[in-house]
Order: structure tokens, then C-alpha cells, then sequence
């Protein structure tokens, strides 16, 4: 998407948003699927927390807060024993 942006290439640069967009709704779907079905409250809140930060993103790559997203993971590998 950013390299159809800077080659003013427009349709391929919107295709790619589509793209993206699509890819991180399935994503957000998936994290609140697995929340749901998640018995262990930390993990439950955490895969919420998650597939609100994703929900958050769109597609503006500057909006993407990649301190939360890290402590977010952080809390994942901690609650999952990594």
C-alpha cells in the first residue's frame, strides 16, 4: 500500500486498503472468536483487549501503536508462559 501511495498509483494502493482492511477484520473476528471460547479470565480479557487494539488499527499504518500492541504482547507470552 505504501509503495502504490508513493508511485501515485491509486487503484493499486486502494486495493491493497481493501486488502488490509480485510485481513485485520478476519483477524480482529478471530481474536474475539477465541475470547469467547476462552475459559481462563486473563486470557479472556487479554484476546479482548487484543481484538480492540486490532479494531483500533484500520488502515492508517501512523495510527498503529506499536508500544501497546508490544505490551499487549507482552502480556500474551507472559499468560502463555513463553
Amino acid at each position: 500500500m505504501l509503495a502504490a501511495i508513493g508511485a501515485d498509483d491509486t487503484a493499486t494502493a486502494e486495493t491493497a486498503r481493501r486488502r488490509a482492511e480485510a485481513a485485520l477484520t478476519g483477524w480482529r473476528t478471530a481474536l474475539r472468536q477465541q475470547a469467547e471460547r476462552a475459559e481462563d479470565p486473563q486470557l479472556k480479557t487479554l484476546l479482548a483487549d487484543l481484538a480492540g487494539e486490532v479494531a483500533a488499527l484500520g488502515t492508517d499504518l501512523d495510527a498503529i501503536d506499536e508500544t501497546e500492541l508490544d505490551r499487549l504482547q507482552q502480556r500474551l507470552d507472559q499468560l502463555c508462559g513463553r
